[in-house]
């Protein structure tokens, strides 16, 4: 049996279980993974990717995940090729990057014992990781019993998540959207990163629309949030093409990190052979000075004609919500994104319907 052909089998009847199989005291760490499934994406699709080799050739041994180690197979082109591409069909988390192994912690060159020396954080995740394949490797615990499990919890969640509706306020006056926004990206959850590359796009999806300067514009959709730029081709996180096809703005958002001449450096050689008009660098670090930049900035523009933008986030959407002829529509925009990006978790999600609650 192929490793697809388990894979669809198992989805299949978990779709339609009612009672879990018994897995002893896996259960319990099988749960944990579940509970960090959006924010432990490379163990979970290491995890589903071992069980299924296990079902799919009962004679492996799981703990040896590269093809280099005595007896072992290559869990990452399985998962590459296979379980992720499984993962991303049925709408489940996955790593955007294509495999699991491509987290450090977990492709060192070493057997998943219970010893295993990967920094896998957090630890519970760790721990919980590693007994599930001891037990099915050592103590024979059914690997199919626990994907049924795994994939039962995944589809719940999916579930959850598809039918949670977020709230898009049409009262809130320009400081209380950019308030909401600002307590939203700083709550300090998991992947909060993603929420002001977000607030900028959605921001600038209804200014494009507005704006006369934008006339003959258009708003370039959004990359995954782990896609690099040198690789996508792209100038920046977001960008604004001209109806003949140049560049015509480019944005870099950054996330608590404070902008220095390092950062304004790294962003020209992105944009140095483009005819970019304007660039801006954003961050929603607290206490950032632009301080000492103005003659970095002055002269990029001399040398290229671009006229570089260093400022806040937050300040950069008050002025922009201030231009809009009806600031709900960056609130939709913005809930819209949040709605439905894969890097958005459902506890962030939780967040923004509490926040908007707030009187």
């Amino acid at each position: 049996m192929d490793e697809r052909t388990v894979l669809d089998g198992v989805l299949q009847e978990a779709e339609t279980l009612n009672d879990l199989p018994d897995c002893g005291d896996i259960e319990p760490h099988v749960d944990t993974i579940l509970e960090r499934q959006q924010t432990s994406r490379g163990v979970l699709a290491v995890i589903i990717t071992l069980l299924t080799k296990k079902v799919a050739d009962p004679d492996q041994d799981i703990r040896m995940h590269q093809a280099g180690m005595e007896g072992g197979f290559s869990g990452r082109v399985l998962d590459t090729q296979v379980v992720t591409p499984f993962l991303r069909s049925h709408n489940f988390p996955y790593m955007v990057g294509g495999s699991g192994w491509l987290t450090r912690s977990l492709e060192q060159p070493v057997p998943y014992t219970l010893e295993y020396p990967g920094r896998i954080s957090p630890l519970e995740v760790k721990d919980a990781f590693l007994f599930i394949v001891y037990a099915v490797q050592k103590r024979r615990v059914n690997a199919r019993d626990v994907l049924l499990r795994i994939f039962k919890g995944l589809i719940d969640f999916r579930e959850r998540n598809s039918s949670l509706a977020l709230s898009r306020p049409v009262a809130l006056t320009v400081g209380q959207i950019v308030d909401r926004v600002e307590q939203h990206y700083g709550s300090g959850l998991s992947g909060a990163a993603r929420l002001p590359v977000l607030a900028v796009y959605a921001v600038l999806k209804v200014v494009v629309a507005e704006i006369s300067r934008y006339a003959d514009c258009e708003l370039l959709p959004l990359e995954a949030h782990t896609a690099a730029d040198t690789r996508s081709g792209n100038v920046g996180d977001v960008q604004i093409m001209r109806g003949d096809d140049i560049v015509y703005e480019g944005l870099e958002v950054k996330h608590h990190i404070p902008i220095s001449s390092s950062i304004v450096n790294t962003a020209y050689e992105k944009f140095r052979t483009a005819a970019v008009d304007r660039y801006y660098i954003l961050t929603t670090h607290a206490t950032q000075s632009f301080e000492g930049m103005d003659g970095l900035i002055a002269e990029i523009q001399k040398g290229h004609g671009c006229q570089v933008i260093v400022n806040g986030v937050a300040p950069t959407l008050r002025y922009y919500l201030r231009l809009l002829s009806d600031a709900s529509l960056f609130v939709h925009e913005y809930v819209t994104l949040v709605e439905t990006d894969n890097d958005v978790s459902y506890e962030l999600k939780i967040r923004w319907n509490e926040l908007v609650g707030l009187d």
